[in-house]
């Protein structure tokens, strides 16, 4: 399969101090890419690189051919569209319905008329199940609901690029499973491909086809690949430790 993102020697960090380095990844289409690696290092800053709200200290970034890390504002914007955004919070705005959330980036962007907007943001509403709580705002509704509310905004432009910062975070057993179900149900009506920070390992068995992972002694990628076979086949203690949630010497 093609690939639609490309990672090539990307170096990142804050200042004088390099995080990561020698970063070098594709992702293809329709895959559950999944970016992994203990606390501090680096993962989210990973993804913000990706999705062009930093800049790196080098390297280059493409999505779908072009060169996020290169463009010009007007040119990055265009990209952007290419893809949806959910943040680990959610990151809904508090005084807009639901309906509202995913209206505003149609007004944007677009030149859709209300009534098209109406029915776009219904029919993303409807993929995630909450067409019925379009009037609702955030804080009436529960934390799993909105996750998949940010997935559906997420999905505004029709996107058929996803980036989740640790979707599953804060939630419970049952409302984590369902929103597994809802990723992979994205992938496989619409050959999205998605792109995950996360640490919950029994989302990662659950739908990842491959992951990396970040290792912030080295600033490297220290494995890639099905993770599922690295839990036991990993040539790197550390990773066999980590995916297996083992204690381990480091940290």
């Amino acid at each position: 399969m093609e690939a639609v993102i490309k990672v090539d020697k990307l170096k990142m960090g804050y200042g004088d101090r390099v995080i990561m380095e020698c970063l070098d990844f594709e992702i293809k289409q329709g895959e559950i890419f999944i970016i992994l690696g203990g606390s501090g290092c680096g993962k989210s800053t990973l993804l913000k690189h990706m999705i062009g709200l930093y800049k790196p200290m080098a390297g280059d970034i493409t999505i779908k051919g072009k060169n996020i890390v290169k463009a010009d504002a007007e040119k990055k914007r265009d990209i952007m569209k290419e893809f949806g955004v959910m943040y680990q919070s959610g990151a809904l705005f508090g005084s807009m319905t639901l309906e509202e959330n995913i209206t505003m980036i149609l007004e944007e962007v677009t030149d859709m008329s209300p009534q098209e907007r109406h029915e776009r943001a219904m029919e993303k509403l409807a993929l995630v199940e909450l067409d019925e709580f379009n009037t609702f705002y955030p804080a009436e509704i529960s934390g799993g609901m909105k996750k998949r509310a940010a997935i559906a905004r997420a999905m505004a432009l029709n996107p058929d690029i996803l980036f989740f910062d640790e979707p599953s975070a804060g939630l419970d057993p049952i409302s984590a499973a369902n929103l597994d179900a809802l990723i992979l149900k994205l992938r496989e009506e619409f050959k999205t491909t998605i792109v995950i920070v996360t640490h919950e390992l029994e989302s990662i068995f659950s739908i990842a086809d491959r992951i990396i992972m970040l290792d912030k002694e080295t600033k490297r990628i220290i494995e890639d690949g099905d993770p599922r076979k690295l839990k036991n086949e990993s040539k790197n203690e550390w990773v066999r430790d980590f995916l297996n949630r083992r204690e381990s010497v480091q940290t």
